[in-house]
C-alpha cells in the first residue's frame, strides 16, 4: 500500500513530544491512505488484548487501521499476558492492511517489550528528554518557528526564565504570545509586557493555588489576571491541565517512589517534584479523574465552543470561576 513503516515504536518521557510524534505518524498515514481509521488502546485496560485482536482482524470493507497501543511503560506482569506476547512478536500480528504504533512513555516498566520490538522491522522515534538550558532554548526556537515567528535571543531567555522548564507550559506560553503579538518578530519588550509582569505570574499562581487546595487564592489570582488581560482563558486552562496531567502521572507511581525515581519516570526536574509531591496529598484518584473531565469541557468551550454553544468573555469567566470552585471542592 505505501512505503510507510508498518510498526512504529515511540519512546520518551515528555507527553508533549510523544503526542506530537504520534500525530506526525497519523498525519503521514492519512495523507497516503484514503480509508484509514485510528484505534487507540491503553495497554493497562483489562480488555486491551481483545481490542487489539479486533482492530487487527480483517474487515469486510477493506479499510485500514492505525492501532495505537499506549502506556506500555508499566510492569509487564500487570499487562494482559497475551497482549505482551503479541507485542513482543508484533511483525507476526500486524495484518496486511493495518499499521501499529507502540508507545513507551519513560521509566523502567515495559522495557522487555521495547527490546523485543527493537529486534524487529520497526521504525523507532526517540523523543529525547530536554534537560540542559540550551536544549530548552532550542525547543523554544523550534516552537516559534512552527508559529512562523522570530524572537530575539534576550527575549527567548527572558521567556524561559519567566515560565520555567515544563515543556507543556512553555509551549502554551509561546502559542499565546504568538497570538497576542502581531509583529513578525518578538522582542524583549513584548515578553516583559506579557510574561514578566503580574499577568504571567498570576497564571501559574492560579494553578499552584488550585492544586494546593487553596481555592480562594486561585480565584483571587484569576480575578487579578482577568482584570489585566481579559483574553487569557485558553492559557489559564492550558496551564491548569498541564499541571493536572503531572499530578495524574505522579499518582500512578508507587507511594514509596523517591524523588530520583519520580524524575526518571515523569521526565521532570527535581524542583518540580518538590513542588507537586505535597500537592498530591490533597487529591484522590477519583477527584483527579473528575478534574480531568471538568477541565476538558472548559477547554472545549473557551477554545471554540462545544455542541454549537459559543461563549462570550463574561460567560467564559463565569464558567472558569465555577469550574475552579467545583474542582476545589473535590480536595481532601
Amino acid at each position: 500500500m505505501t512505503n510507510l513503516p508498518k510498526i512504529t515504536l515511540i519512546t520518551g518521557s515528555s507527553d508533549l513530544l510523544v503526542d506530537r510524534a504520534l500525530e506526525k505518524v497519523w498525519k503521514s498515514l492519512k495523507s497516503n491512505i484514503k480509508d484509514i481509521s485510528k484505534q487507540e488502546i491503553d495497554a493497562k485496560n483489562e480488555d486491551a488484548h481483545t481490542q487489539f485482536i479486533d482492530a487487527m482482524s480483517p474487515n469486510l470493507f477493506g479499510n485500514s487501521y492505525l492501532v495505537v497501543v499506549d502506556n506500555i511503560n508499566v510492569a509487564e506482569d500487570s499487562l494482559n499476558e497475551k497482549l505482551v506476547e503479541f507485542l513482543r512478536n508484533a511483525e507476526a500480528h500486524v495484518s496486511e492492511d493495518n499499521y501499529l504504533v507502540v508507545i513507551h512513555r519513560g521509566g523502567s516498566g515495559g522495557t522487555g517489550i521495547v527490546k523485543a520490538l527493537q529486534k524487529q522491522k520497526v521504525s523507532e522515534i526517540k523523543c529525547e528528554t530536554v534537560t540542559y538550558p540550551e536544549e530548552y532554548l532550542a525547543f523554544m526556537r523550534s516552537e516559534f518557528k512552527s508559529h512562523k515567528k522570530a524572537i530575539d535571543e534576550d527575549a527567548l531567555v527572558a521567556l524561559r526564565d519567566a515560565i520555567g522548564e515544563e515543556l507543556d507550559e512553555l509551549s502554551s506560553a509561546i502559542s499565546q504570545l504568538c497570538f497576542d503579538v502581531i509583529e513578525d518578530k518578538i522582542t524583549l519588550e513584548a515578553v516583559k509586557k506579557y510574561y514578566q509582569g503580574n499577568a504571567a505570574v498570576k497564571v501559574f499562581d492560579i494553578s499552584d493555588s488550585l492544586w494546593n487546595a487553596d481555592t480562594k487564592a486561585a480565584l483571587k489570582s484569576l480575578n487579578d489576571l482577568l482584570e489585566q488581560d481579559s483574553n487569557s482563558f485558553v492559557f489559564v486552562v492550558s496551564v491548569l491541565a498541564s499541571s493536572l496531567r503531572r499530578l495524574v502521572k505522579f499518582a500512578g507511581l508507587p507511594s514509596s517512589a523517591s524523588n530520583y525515581q519520580v524524575v526518571q519516570e515523569l521526565g521532570i526536574s527535581p524542583k518540580q517534584v518538590e513542588k507537586i509531591r505535597p500537592q498530591l496529598k490533597n487529591w484522590t484518584p477519583t477527584s483527579l479523574a473528575n478534574a480531568v473531565v471538568d477541565l476538558a469541557k472548559v477547554d472545549a468551550y473557551v477554545r471554540a465552543g462545544l455542541d454549537g454553544v459559543y461563549l462570550d468573555n463574561n460567560q467564559k469567566r463565569f464558567l472558569l470561576e465555577t469550574t475552579i470552585q467545583k474542582i476545589g471542592s473535590y480536595a481532601k
